[in-house]
């Protein structure tokens, strides 16, 4: 039976035999008769003889005869059998030389499956037979050489198994010549040790860590032999590398045994390596205090060569900062202990000072006599940076190094003491950076941490010496004003303040503008402690911020007062969701040509069974800051959600549900996922889904905000801008966003009848809308002069309480049935 086929001919052969032509390689194709039929190009050249004189039989003239028989055996064997062969023969080049070449044939098929004969490709190895004979000679020679040197030789391939030694090796190793046939580097015929006598693994070897490295290793190595004495070697090996290659194939090992001269000279190397390669300057003296040695660190502490040194005395780094009774005691310390250890400030080469480390020991001879001083010191001048460093942090920011809250607490101790002493009154001024977070989130905390340096330089700028500026962490800054005659004279300090930090911070030529809520707490009316002035500046502090901020407050008792129900509303909301104490209202929006509902706004509601009902303007600004308005938030979403499926299940005209978003649920929740699953768990399609977001969170547009609108509109939810017109007065983020509609602040729609500005501004709002094809809708409109206003400025839609104020779902269902609103005529007219 044929074999297989290997190729086809149709693949090959039905391309011009042009193509192999230039063939770097020789090639060649034979008929089923094993007659050649064809010749490249390049082989032609190579022979020197033409395509008439090489087909048939008549390309064998060009084989050695020593090769012939061999080579047209091989070929008639292989074709008779239709298999791939590969042999190698010389052939004649035309120049006369006899040139080697490797010889590679491949049986061909056609694409039915018949042989057509053979193709085969020829590459000149003469150069690569030469070299390996000279390999095998240059072997023989290295053989010879190294059986006659008296260092061990030993090669080890990419592995570690070993692939030859000389004599010397086994002796060195302590293994006999059958023993280094078997050995392997794991059998524990041999451990290996450290420089420091610690038991070495075998990666830690120098052969091994060349082999992994590449790069040649030396050093010390010890192995404990297996008649249980220990050898010292010093090993040098060199990684082998294949031509182009960078991962060794091998590697060479020579082995010198030093054992003795270790054994001698170690004492001697440790104490010249510690002298030499010490970190701490080392001077080492007569008995009269002449220098005569001194080590590299000296040079580099003192400035002074060795040169310079030796020959001198200690006296050439004298300062003249000591006193002479210093040095009096430290000789007597010498000369009676043998020893002195303490600081002196030394004089280098250039003149600078520098405090220095220093201990002196004597060294006496076997009669007791004194023949050497030893003096061993440090440049500790980092050092003392670093203490002072450490114990500044320790008590001041970091950022601005301003005193931070321990050093704060420490001096207004002081100052209460004070205080109490003499009968004076003290001033604590805490203050917050006013929305300092969107400047953070919006700009980035370098931007943040720039303007914080520059408020604690305004602030040290308003104080005198005898006060404190102190930074709290965060924005959050403490000043304590001593000597105070009156509640005034804190009043024009916090003004001062207040004034100085009006003024932008110019930081990385953009203009900042700040503002600072400040709250006093006066000692001793206020508090006679620490922590009494502190809570209550804080409290203080939180009333500013409620008063409208960039102001400051006083504190009085009933801010405790607030604070406490603050602290009561808080725990309450925290139970709401848990006690179904939430419920949503719906108000309608409608389209201002033909008066019909287009839209329901969701708005939240708190009727609390222990507080009654409660104004959205206190508990949700409160659920913001404690974070509770995530959990809150997913509860509007599936809500509202179900209640505009249940609307539609009813068979009310479908319309969208609006639901706003804060910026923190924004942000902190995975509001795709939420929303995704308010949608699903409801049935509700995303297209009656409206979510309204506001203008300050879509300035924060990095490419989070960006990829979470995307994916939010991928769910086929309408997107709105909240308050249009209260915030940014870029407007670049209207083309990158997909926001369907604008909605208009009912600010500026409240004064729109008598209100110039407000006019202007709506107008500008609605033809902006109109120019982006997006929605525009008035809230808050409570008037028909107001509706008639946005009528004719062809507002898309409107809502307020002229059409309905805030309704829940029972309500809202009703008015759907009734199919109208109370403003119907209105619009009608």
């Amino acid at each position: 039976m044929a074999p297989p086929p290997v190729s086809t001919s149709s693949d090959i052969w039905d391309f011009p035999l042009t193509l192999f032509e230039r063939f770097p390689t020789l090639i060649w194709r034979a008929d089923t008769d094993t007659k050649c039929s064809y010749f490249n190009q390049t082989w032609l050249e190579f022979t020197g003889r033409s395509l008439e004189q090489e087909i048939g039989d008549g390309w064998t003239l060009g084989i050695h005869a020593e090769d012939f028989d061999r080579c047209v055996g091989t070929y008639l064997e292989h074709f008779a059998v239709r298999t791939p062969f590969e042999m190698e023969y010389r052939l004649q080049r035309h120049d006369g030389e006899y040139r080697w070449i490797i010889d590679t044939g491949r049986p061909i098929y056609d694409q039915s499956g018949e042989f057509a004969g053979y193709i085969g490709s020829c590459l000149d190895i003469t150069d690569r037979r030469n070299t390996e004979a000279q390999l095998r000679e240059r072997e023989t020679r290295m053989s010879t050489l190294l059986a006659s040197m008296g260092e061990g030789v030993i090669m080890r391939d990419a592995h570690g198994v070993l692939l030859m030694h000389n004599a010397a090796a086994a002796e060195i190793l302590g293994l006999s010549e059958e023993e280094m046939r078997n050995w392997d580097m794991h059998n524990g015929l041999i451990t290996y040790l450290t420089e420091g006598e610690e038991p070495a693994d075998i990666e830690q070897i120098p052969a091994m860590q060349a082999l992994a490295t590449g790069r040649p290793q030396a050093g010390t190595l010890g192995i404990d032999r297996k008649d249980g004495t220990r050898r010292w070697l010093w090993t040098n090996s060199v990684p082998l590398f294949e031509e182009d290659s960078e991962t060794p194939r091998a590697v060479v090992t020579t082995l010198a045994d030093i054992t003795a001269r270790r054994d001698s000279e170690e004492q001697l190397r440790l104490a010249w390596t510690v002298f030499r390669n010490s970190v701490e300057a080392i001077i080492v003296t007569d008995a009269r205090q002449c220098i005569l040695s001194v080590n590299r660190a000296f040079t580099e502490v003192t400035g002074y060569s060795a040169e310079e040194a030796i020959g001198s005395t200690p006296r050439l780094l004298k300062s003249g900062i000591h006193e002479h009774n210093f040095y009096e005691a430290m000789w007597r310390d010498i000369n009676t202990h043998g020893f002195w250890q303490g600081e002196v400030h030394d004089r280098r080469k250039d003149g600078t000072f520098y405090p220095s480390a220093l201990s002196i020991s004597v060294v006496r001879d076997k009669a007791e006599r004194i023949t050497h001083y030893v003096a061993v010191f440090s440049d500790i001048t980092e050092r003392k940076a670093s203490e002072a460093r450490i114990a500044f942090l320790a008590q001041h920011d970091a950022l601005t190094g301003l005193p931070n809250r321990a050093l704060l607490h420490d001096r207004l101790e002081q100052a209460l003491a004070s205080a109490a002493r003499h009968g004076k009154r003290i001033a604590l001024l805490f203050l917050d950076l006013d929305r300092f977070k969107t400047i953070n989130d919006s700009l980035g905390h370098m931007m943040g941490d720039q303007l914080l340096q520059g408020v604690a330089l305004r602030l040290t700028g308003c104080i005198r010496e005898t006060d404190t500026v102190s930074r709290q962490g965060g924005d959050e800054f403490l000043i304590v004003l001593t000597g105070m005659d009156t509640p005034d004279d804190a009043a024009r300090a916090a003004e001062k303040i207040l004034d100085r930090l009006r003024q932008p911070f110019d930081i990385d030529s953009q203009q900042l503008g700040t503002s600072f809520s400040i709250g006093i707490a006066l000692y001793p009316e206020d508090g006679t402690t620490v922590e009494s002035l502190m809570k209550n500046a804080d409290t203080a502090m939180y009333h500013a911020k409620e008063s409208g901020r960039n102001t400051y407050r006083f504190f009085d008792e009933r801010m405790n007062v607030n604070a406490l129900e603050r602290l009561h509303l808080e725990n309450g909301l925290r139970r709401a969701l848990e006690n179904n104490e939430f419920t949503l209202y719906y108000q309608p929006q409608v389209d201002l040509e033909s008066g019909r509902i287009i839209g329901m706004e969701a708005l939240l509601r708190w009727f609390s069974e222990s507080m009654g009902s409660i104004s959205p303007a206190r508990f949700i600004p409160l659920a913001e800051e404690c974070g509770l308005i995530v959990p809150i938030g997913k509860w509007v979403l599936q809500t509202a959600c179900r209640q505009a499926r249940s609307w539609q299940d009813q068979g009310f005209p479908a319309v969208p549900v609006a639901v706003n978003l804060s910026a923190l649920q924004f942000r902190r929740a995975d509001i795709v996922a939420t929303v995704a699953t308010a949608l699903a768990d409801s049935g509700l399609a995303g297209t009656w889904l409206e979510l309204e977001l506001t203008e300050s969170l879509l300035m924060q547009s990095g490419p989070d905000v960006e990829a979470t609108l995307g994916h939010l509109k991928a769910l086929g939810v309408r997107l709105s801008i909240d308050d249009f017109g209260t915030g940014y007065s870029s407007l670049a983020y209207l083309k990158r966003f997909p926001v369907d509609r604008l909605k208009i602040d009912q600010s500026f729609v409240r004064d729109i009848a008598e209100d110039p500005d407000d006019a202007a501004i709506v107008r500008a709002i609605i033809q902006l809308g109109r120019s982006l094809r997006l929605e525009v809708i008035a809230e808050g409109t409570e008037t028909p002069e107001q509706m008639d206003f946005l009528r004719d400025e062809r507002c898309t839609a409107a809502q307020g309480y002229l059409f309905s104020p805030p309704l829940p779902a029972e309500a809202v269902t009703e008015l759907l049935r009734w199919g109208r609103l109370p403003a119907a005529p209105l619009l009608a007219g």
